[in-house]
């Protein structure tokens, strides 16, 4: 069954068409993955599937009474309340219009001494608590407390203000509130900007396990689709078209079409080419009549598109100046600790020449606060911290703290290199997607993806041997990651990555240092290689646990057959005690 079916929509902003007579149907039971480039449409699309929008061409079917929830981009909540009577207002408010019906029937049978009277209220008191009970009214208090911890929320911020809530926060809290309402289609837009690893694995979990609905999610989180989604769906020149699979069969799929197209276009160009060729030179001689069959055949020929790609994408090559040393850096037995709180304790590490590093875990347990040790920002409480010898460092602050909100593009870069001409800081500028008036806005009007390309345009002008990056690929969208990731995989030296991107850091790092809230830990390999890991394990514990119940069972077995056993003997002998002695009578 369709829950909403688009039929050729198309949605003009001013003279600018973002959708272009875009047909889709969302079924029941689908689990999608909606991309497409920054501006291509797809917060457009949702608003459209929603009913936000209701000014544009084409035909939109949503089925009768289904529930669709919307995860905005930038969430709303009532200041003054707090955080989980908020949820429970927002989630559950019909079962608590249930309770209070409950309870004032229940106060009306104490008051009511007619029996007649007292059986109509009695019924009606059991038909409302059947309802109460379908939609779980029993235990959503609990489902509240589930959820709200699996968004990483802890029993002390339940009290909190929603208005003293940071915007991230507030984002997770959208969210539980979302799951909480269990709509039939959950229309979720980049739900793990705000989410830290722990939270997001939890939500993946949770939808894949216990979410029955349809859900379509907009994100730049690669690995999150490949976990959740089973369906591609890619807006690209106002089109929408659909692959099945999750995100990395799509991009096997989207290469395998386009070298297709690509074939058949060039086969068809020199089929063209060819004939034309004839028709020029028998247009007016003996074969004229064979060229002019040639021509109408061109004429009525169905021309095959040349394949359309987004051509435009940041080109980055990071290049050193010099060669550092082999030890790059020695962590021994580095603490910290911030009013009294332990963030990290004991942490011993050394980091060599190419390696390349990632970390990452939850929010709170000191990553950034590591780097800047390393950086010489911040001194452990206990322990050593050396970095390594002719080593220039290049810090990418995921912040953008470097950045001057009052410079223009053009300014930012053009006092890192004084020297060259503005024709020449241009050209550099335009290999990060910035051109003709571009570069005269200010930072600080910039998007978060346009000022993370300027960060990286800054950074790539250091030519530094050991890169240090905090979460560099927060704002940017899926074809600039791809491009960072091409550079850094081809990058001479050494890096060290915070990031909860995973599919990120799959491609370019070859060691993980898991920090968690009770331990930190190193990892050689990738995150997958980790996940695997982590998979075997479990596994040898459920076999071993599930061994250990068998053997406990087998023993308490032969334990309840040896007291058997024994209780048999202890009968016969009490039997051969009370039996009376044998009497021989002679003959």
């Amino acid at each position: 069954m369709s829950l909403v079916r688009l039929d050729k929509v198309s949605k003009f902003y001013g003279a600018n068409i973002v959708l272009n007579e875009v047909s889709w149907q969302i079924a029941n039971d689908d689990r999608v993955g909606l991309i497409g480039n920054n501006g291509s449409g797809k917060t457009t699309l949702f608003k459209i599937a929603s009913g936000e929008i209701s000014d544009y061409k084409g035909l939109v079917e949503r089925a009768k009474r289904a529930r669709i929830g919307y995860l905005h981009q930038e969430p709303e909540f009532e200041s003054n309340q707090k955080l989980r009577e908020a949820i429970r207002i927002a989630a559950f408010e019909h079962i608590q219009e249930m309770e209070k019906e409950m309870d004032d029937l229940a106060e009306k049978m104490g008051n009511v001494k007619d029996d007649e009277e007292q059986a109509e209220i009695l019924d009606r008191y059991a038909r409302v608590q059947e309802r109460y009970e379908a939609h779980g009214g029993y235990d959503y208090e609990h489902r509240i407390d589930q959820v709200l911890g699996g968004m990483g929320f802890r029993p002390s911020d339940y009290e909190l203000p929603v208005g003293v809530l940071s915007g991230g926060q507030k984002g997770r809290a959208a969210i539980a509130k979302l799951l909480l309402e269990e709509p039939d289609l959950l229309l979720l837009d980049e739900p793990t900007n705000h989410l830290d690893l722990e939270a997001t694995e939890w939500l993946e979990d949770f939808i894949k396990t216990e979410y029955n609905g349809a859900v379509v999610v907009v994100s730049h989180d690669r690995y999150f689709l490949d976990r959740v989604v089973t369906k591609i769906a890619e807006i690209q020149f106002g089109k929408l078209e659909e692959y099945r699979g999750n995100y990395s069969k799509y991009v096997a799929l989207k290469e395998e079409k386009l070298l297709a197209q690509q074939r058949l276009y060039e086969q068809q160009q020199e089929e063209i080419e060819h004939n034309e060729e004839f028709i020029r030179k028998y247009h007016a001689g003996q074969r004229s009549k064979e060229a002019r069959g040639r021509q109408k055949m061109l004429d009525n020929m169905d021309l095959i598109e040349k394949p359309r790609t987004e051509n435009k994408r940041m080109k980055l090559a990071f290049n050193t100046d010099v060669r550092g040393g082999d030890d790059v850096l020695q962590l021994r037995n580095v603490s910290k600790v911030y009013d009294n709180k332990t963030l990290f304790r004991d942490l011993n590490m050394d980091l060599y020449r190419k390696d390349s590093l990632g970390i990452i875990g939850p929010n709170g347990v000191g990553k950034t606060t590591l780097l800047r040790m390393i950086l010489g920002k911040e001194t452990p409480t206990t322990g050593l911290v050396k970095v390594g010898y002719n080593l220039k460092l290049g810090y990418y602050d995921q912040q953008l703290a470097g950045l001057n909100l009052n410079n223009t593009i053009l300014d930012e870069l053009w006092q890192l290199r004084p020297k060259d001409t503005q024709g020449e800081v241009r050209s550099y500028l335009g290999r990060f997607l910035f051109s003709g008036d571009d570069v005269f806005k200010k930072i600080g009007d910039l998007s978060g993806g346009e000022q993370s390309r300027v960060a990286l345009a800054k950074l790539l002008l250091d030519n530094a041997n050991f890169l240090i990056l905090d979460e560099p690929t927060n704002h940017l969208d899926i074809a600039s990651k791809e491009v960072l990731e091409e550079a850094l995989v081809e990058y001479p030296a050494t890096m060290i990555i915070v990031s909860h991107d995973r599919y990120f850091l799959d491609k370019v790092v070859n060691k993980i240092l898991f920090m968690e809230r009770d331990r930190v830990h190193l990892w050689v390999g990738n995150y997958s290689a980790y996940q695997e890991h982590i998979i075997e394990k479990r596994a040898e514990e459920i076999a071993r646990i599930a061994e250990e119940k068998k053997r406990i069972a087998q023993e308490k077995k032969r334990a309840e057959i040896e007291a058997n056993r024994q209780e048999k003997e202890k009968d016969k002998k009490k039997k051969k005690k009370k039996s009376p002695p044998k009497k021989w009578i002679g003959v």
